[in-house]
This record gives structure tokens, C-alpha cells and sequence, in this order.
């Protein structure tokens, strides 16, 4: 089955994405790829030298341009004067790759419950999304074949496919399209070029695992591990440090504060990044903790990936990005836990 049938597909070389790039720092920010102190970071750059060719997994995935470690919500005086405050500004997020893009979208899910968040969904409002589709698996630790998020359907307004010296690209919404108009052109491409591609892709990540066992059954399955081993055994390795969650692309859990000035006649309410592996984040007023043990906090983390935020969200909170296995200094990975619980892999 041809899977480019009625998919608009266009091409621009690599040298006129450049040049595309620096047209939109005319209009936009622009944050990509690019190198810091020898660390490949997402970042605003002031020109497209600056960014870089090689993809390598960052620290922190792009959701800080929306969601940011810490910001500022609201701004009162004494007098109870209160003024709510959006910073928003037209960006461009570049080079966004579809581990993210999945992640995104529970992002975008979660802050767009209710009457919405103003502040994230302002930034998404004003910013245009490229992506690039992977052609493999970008690091040993990375493990997205394993939850389906190497696909990209929706999350992004332009989706690019590296084929080397040009990429070819597809718009995925009007935004999508008006923007490819104005920077990128649209001259046609070969359908052969993106087929070409997925074969690739196709060939590369079937050499992987695939995805994890009844992936889809996966909240059912989870709803009957309370008592699990793997919860006291990991418990014993964790320290509790929070890592795994800060470095997370879909962890959206926040602590709001509110800071005086010092002539405390004026302040300010700030949301900043929360984490529950945190051994506070759970306690209440009166001193009790409903999660104190590290057990209950790993298996709390857990759940939340592959089964309640996966009904919610009709897809795992786990995208595979592989940041919290990097980022954990007792090497406990969420691929692994699945696997012992699935029957996959037994426990060395």
C-alpha cells in the first residue's frame, strides 16, 4: 500500500533551509539545535551557522519553551491590585524530533483541559512547530520503538525528512502550510523520495525490539501490580533525587509560590517545576505524606506513564526518549520495569 497517496509532499535543499531559517529570524525567534559548553541543547539562535547538523538527545527536551522551569503567573500590590501575566512571542522551535512531538501532545492535552492554561497555550498559539522524522534510533538509551512514538501524526505544523543534501517536508495543519508558503516555497517533490525514506525507516527500526509486549493493555496491566516485587527492589537503588522527572517531556506536575518584595507592599505568584519522586511532594498540611515511602513514589511514576495518564492521553506518558535513564545516577530505567512486569525479561 503507497502511503503517500494524497500527502502533499515538497522539497528545499539544505543551503535554501538555511537561508529559510535566517528569513525567519526576521519575524521570529527561533530556538533549535545547538552547541553550549560542548552540550547539544535547544536554544534561540541568532543565526543558522549556529545550528547544529548532528542530532544528539539533549538534557531538557523543548517543552521549557512552554512550559518553563519557572515563570511568573501573576503580579499584585498590597492594595490588591492583581494582573495576570502571559509572556508570549513569536517563535520558531526547529529541528523538533518525533519523541518530542509525541510528548507535546500530552502536554498540549493536559494544559488544554478545563478552561485552559493562558500561559502555555499562548506560547503554543504563537509558535510554529518543524520537525524532523527519524530515520533510526538516536542513542543506545533511547527506546521509543518500544512505545510507537517514533511515528509522527499530529504534534508539529511541518514534519521534514532528511534525505541527505535536501529535506522533503509535508505540512500538517493550515498554520503549516501558510508558513511553508512564505519561507520555504513549494516546489514539488518525487513521492519516491519520501518512500525511499520509510523503507529505511521502516528496515532500521525493525531491527529494534518493536513495541513493548500488549502495549495497548498496558493500564490494565498496571492495575494489578501494587504488590509487585520490582517496586521494594528499585526502591532500594532510587535516591530520590528527582532527576528522571525534571529531565522528563511530558512530566507537567508544578508547585506555585508566592514571593514578596521587600517593601512587601507588591509580589509575585510563580509556578515552578515539581517533581513526585521528591520525598515532600506528596505531604500535606497537618505533616502526613500520602506517598512517603519510595516504593509507593516509584510505582505513583510509573503508573502515571502506562496507565492513568495513558487513558487520559489514548497513548503511553512515555515517550522513549531515553532522558531519565540518562539522567539517573542508580541506572533505573522505565523500559526495564515494563518488561519485568510484562513477563518479558525476568529480574537479573
Amino acid at each position: 500500500m503507497n502511503k503517500t497517496i494524497n500527502r502533499p509532499f515538497f522539497q528545499i535543499t539544505k543551503d535554501g533551509m538555511l537561508a529559510a531559517i535566517d528569513k525567519m529570524l526576521q519575524d521570529y525567534s527561533v530556538a533549535a539545535l545547538t552547541e553550549k559548553n560542548k552540550n547539544v541543547v535547544f536554544d534561540f539562535v541568532k543565526s543558522s551557522a549556529e545550528i547544529s547538523n548532528v542530532y544528539k538527545p539533549t538534557i531538557l527536551s523543548p517543552k521549557k519553551f512552554f512550559f518553563p522551569q519557572e515563570e511568573v503567573i501573576l503580579e499584585y500590590t498590597a492594595e490588591g491590585k492583581v494582573t495576570a501575566i502571559i509572556e508570549s512571542k513569536p517563535m520558531v522551535l526547529f529541528g523538533i524530533r518525533p519523541c518530542d512531538i509525541n510528548a507535546k501532545k500530552v502536554m498540549d492535552e493536559a494544559f488544554a483541559e478545563s478552561n485552559g492554561d493562558a500561559n502555555y497555550l499562548s506560547k503554543i498559539e504563537n509558535s510554529v512547530i518543524i520537525g524532523i522524522d527519524c530515520k533510526q534510533v538516536c542513542d543506545e538509551d533511547s527506546f521509543c520503538y518500544r512505545v510507537n512514538s517514533q511515528e509522527v501524526t499530529t504534534g508539529c505544523d511541518i514534519l521534514l525528512y532528511d534525505l541527505g543534501e535536501k529535506y522533503i517536508f509535508e505540512y500538517k495543519n493550515e498554520k503549516g502550510r501558510e508558513f511553508a508558503i512564505k519561507y520555504f516555497g513549494s516546489q514539488g517533490s518525487d513521492h519516491g523520495a519520501y518512500d525511499k525514506f520509510l523503507k529505511e525507516k521502516e528496515s532500521n527500526f525493525g531491527k529494534t525490539e518493536g513495541p513493548f509486549k500488549d502495549l495497548e493493555y498496558l493500564p490494565g496491566v498496571f492495575e494489578h501490580t501494587k504488590d509487585h516485587p520490582i517496586w521494594e527492589e528499585e526502591a532500594k537503588r532510587c535516591l530520590s533525587c528527582g532527576s528522571c522527572i525534571m529531565v522528563c517531556p511530558t512530566c507537567y506536575c508544578f508547585d506555585v509560590a508566592d514571593e514578596l518584595a521587600l517593601n512587601l507592599k507588591e509580589g509575585q505568584r510563580l509556578r515552578r517545576w515539581d517533581a513526585c519522586m521528591l520525598s515532600d511532594f506528596a505531604n500535606v498540611a497537618t505533616g502526613e505524606s500520602f506517598r512517603k515511602e519510595v516504593s509507593n513514589r516509584i510505582r505513583h511514576r510509573m503508573n502515571r506513564k502506562f496507565n492513568f495518564l495513558m487513558r487520559k492521553h489514548h497513548q503511553p506518558a512515555c515517550v522513549g526518549c531515553g532522558r531519565c535513564v540518562r539522567a539517573c545516577l542508580a541506572d533505573i530505567s522505565p523500559k526495564e520495569i515494563v518488561e519485568i512486569i510484562t513477563g518479558e525479561k525476568e529480574r537479573e
